[in-house]
């Protein structure tokens, strides 16, 4: 699953601002784009003094042959979320400014895969969850974290392609999805959609360790936000991001097998670049 942006750390730093400063309409507000850190899963990106940093566990349960249908299965997935963000700064007297917000979700989802021909399954999907507050501290007083109870809902379709060459396996992955939030309290919403299009070639390692044979695969990700999306930076306009690629390497079973409690697992690490620099972790081709 995908999903684009949801503020959810905002800082009425106003107080602190000259009033040369205002009359220039300078941002004094801190956003967190938590949509975006969503689907980010598990990594991290600095902007404007803000540090974020989030950790999920992507739990899933897949029910096979659904109807008594070969070709259609229904995943179930119930994802945990833990962001920490941190920002640092100063007013433009000098002021330090320092906010620590932790945040917790839940964004249980269902998707129904269906095997067109052996090789393609379209994935239509639809999520809804909750994201909430769990700790916050800011200096000096006057800041306002904003602790709203968040509403996330995503709805897309994902599809993915497979192709075969000796020991080479290539998948062609594409999802388009439109997201939004709603927030508990009156607060302002947020919605728009994200094009993603991937390709992974991945190729058995050739040796065995205690039975099992391990492969490793390469994958490249082209993200297009639509119609784009912005993350705050204080004093500074908004940094506007309409493309950005994502290059990655993962590890895991060349054959699907389950160990200890993990279906098929795989690990990766990644680096986004173009309008915005993030590292993440991932745990294999997102499609």
């Amino acid at each position: 699953m995908k999903l684009p942006r949801l503020c959810l750390l905002i800082l009425l730093a106003a107080l602190f601002i000259t009033p040369g400063a205002r009359a220039q309409k300078v941002n004094t507000n801190v956003a967190v784009n938590f949509i975006y850190a969503f689907e980010l899963g598990f990594g991290s990106y600095d902007i404007g003094g803000l540090n974020v940093q989030v950790y999920s566990i992507p739990l899933e349960y897949t029910f096979s042959k659904i109807m008594g249908n070969e070709k259609l299965d229904l995943v179930v997935t119930a994802p945990l979320y833990f962001g920490r963000f941190r920002f640092r700064s100063h007013t433009p007297d000098g002021t330090r400014i320092k906010v620590d917000q932790d945040v917790m979700s839940v964004i249980p989802g269902v998707s129904l895969h269906y095997r067109v021909v052996d090789n393609w399954t379209l994935k239509p999907f639809v999520n809804a969850g909750l994201a909430w507050q769990v700790y916050d501290k800011s200096s000096p007083s006057g800041l306002k974290v904003d602790d709203s109870l968040m509403y996330v809902w995503a709805v897309g379709m994902t599809s993915l392609y497979e192709m075969f060459w000796e020991q080479f396996r290539f998948s062609l992955g594409n999802t388009l999805a439109w997201s939004g939030v709603d927030v508990f309290g009156g607060g302002e919403g947020q919605n728009y959609g994200i094009f993603q299009n991937g390709i992974e070639a991945r190729r058995p390692l050739g040796f065995s360790i205690k039975g099992y044979e391990p492969d490793a695969s390469i994958f490249f990700i082209w993200y297009r936000f639509l119609p784009k999306t912005t993350f705050d930076r204080y004093l500074h306009p908004p940094l506007v991001v309409k493309n950005q690629y994502e290059i990655s390497m993962t590890a895991g079973l060349a054959k699907p097998d389950k160990i200890w409690f993990l279906q098929d697992p795989r690990i990766g690490v990644g680096y986004r670049f173009g309008d915005l620099n993030a590292f993440t972790v991932n745990f294999g081709f997102p499609f």
